[in-house]
């Protein structure tokens, strides 16, 4: 799964953005408007150098799973002295009361999958993770009264519906879950809203560095036996929405 992941660092001076998401579906609409000044290739990754609404941004696809997006996110510190990092993109939903297209932003996130296994129980080491930065938490909460979301026809049948964004904790970890046991299981130890591949790996490495982050996902799927059919049907909706939260986060720096 996939992701969007912002370090932010609070002056008044512009920052620069680094844009993260696993997919190319993921970044693709933030890549048809941005304005490239420049293209370097690190570690077999493409990192495009611009602005979008006149913010600096360096917009990269991180590849799947947590040692793909840290070692971008690494990249994106340690190479271009990003300010933020946001990662973008889709993700299952956990949460029973969130449906196909609905949008979680990140408070918090956490490895579902570090921890200890027993001969028949697995212990988490840590159900504690890393918090996004309130001021870009502030700003996204703003942003979604601003986007014009497109609507998403759920499996359940319901047409044009529009997306329920909520604040909630993201899981991650480096599987794609499509069991509605593993579903509840996250659920009940972690309390999380919804599952991906990479933002808990980037947020660690945000850490490392002190680069506040924020991760955006968008529901293209329930993590259930239905999972990998409804990824496939729903990623686009999904993919442009999560991107449409984060382009209007980024008008917002330049207004």
């Amino acid at each position: 799964m996939m992701i969007f992941l912002i370090c932010l660092l609070v002056t008044q001076e512009a920052r620069s953005v680094g844009i993260m998401g696993a997919l190319d579906v993921e970044i693709e609409s933030i890549d048809d408007d941005m304005t490239v000044e420049m293209v370097d290739t690190i570690g077999k990754k493409t990192y495009k150098i611009g602005k979008i609404f006149n913010s600096p941004c360096v917009l990269v696809q991180a590849g799947i799973g947590k040692v793909a997006s840290a070692q971008t996110a690494q990249t994106l510190i340690m190479q271009y002295g990003v300010d933020i990092i946001i990662f973008t993109g889709v993700a299952g939903g956990i949460n029973p009361t969130l449906d196909v297209g609905d949008i979680v932003i990140s408070k918090d996130v956490i490895q579902h999958d570090f921890g200890q296994v027993w001969p028949d129980s697995f212990v988490p080491f840590d159900t504690f993770g890393f918090y996004a930065d309130s001021s870009l938490i502030g700003l996204a909460l703003d942003a979604v009264e601003k986007v014009e979301f497109v609507p998403v026809s759920a499996r359940s049948g319901t047409h044009g519906k529009i997306p329920r964004v909520v604040l909630g904790r993201i899981a991650t970890g480096d599987q794609f879950i499509s069991s509605e046991a593993k579903r509840r299981w996250i659920e009940e130890v972690f309390n999380a809203d919804c599952v991906e591949m990479e933002g808990a790996a980037v947020a660690q490495v945000c850490a490392a560095y002190d680069i506040p982050f924020l991760i955006i996902r968008s529901l293209s799927d329930l993590a259930n036996e239905d999972a990998d059919v409804d990824f496939h049907t729903f990623v686009l909706h999904a993919a442009q929405n999560s991107s449409k939260l984060v382009k209007e986060i980024l008008n917002q720096f330049v207004r």
